[in-house]
């Protein structure tokens, strides 16, 4: 199983450089909660969860049908690419893993492919550069 839900698995290589913002902006928040949820159908890519399509129509109208369509690229391409399992939290615990911080660091990051490669390398190693389209993609739909 690519994804390991828990809160205290770390994994190795540590904590990216900068922390997200705490407590997270609502839009962030929302993109966590749905990334995590994503993460747990079954089979996985496969299907819609109902809450997820929901949550980001209302949050974010016509951009929410395209967030959702590239977070499910989004945990498909790290299900292909992952070196070993990533640490997601429940998704209504609070918080944000290692995991999480590295993703959202490179959502932060992805209109420079070489940082975002560089942030997702203990994730996805040398091909963690192969997932920054898909982070642009979101970055792009996103009101931050």
């Amino acid at each position: 199983m690519f994804v390991q839900h828990g809160a205290d698995w770390a994994g190795p290589g540590g904590e990216p450089g900068q922390p997200p913002p705490d407590p997270l902006s609502p839009p962030l928040r929302d993109l966590i909660w749905c990334l995590r949820r994503t993460a747990m159908l079954r089979p996985l890519g496969r299907g819609r969860d109902a809450h997820v399509h929901l949550l980001l129509q209302r949050r974010f109208g016509d951009a929410g049908l395209g967030l959702e369509h590239l977070l499910r690229c989004l945990i498909i391409g790290l299900a292909q690419r992952a070196k070993r399992p990533i640490s997601l939290h429940r998704p209504c615990q609070p918080g944000i893993s290692p995991d999480e911080w590295r993703l959202l660091t490179a959502l932060a990051d992805a209109g420079r492919p070489a940082r975002v490669a560089a942030v997702l390398a203990p994730l996805a190693g040398s091909r963690a550069g192969e997932l920054q389209p898909l982070l642009a993609g979101i970055a792009a739909l996103l009101p931050l």
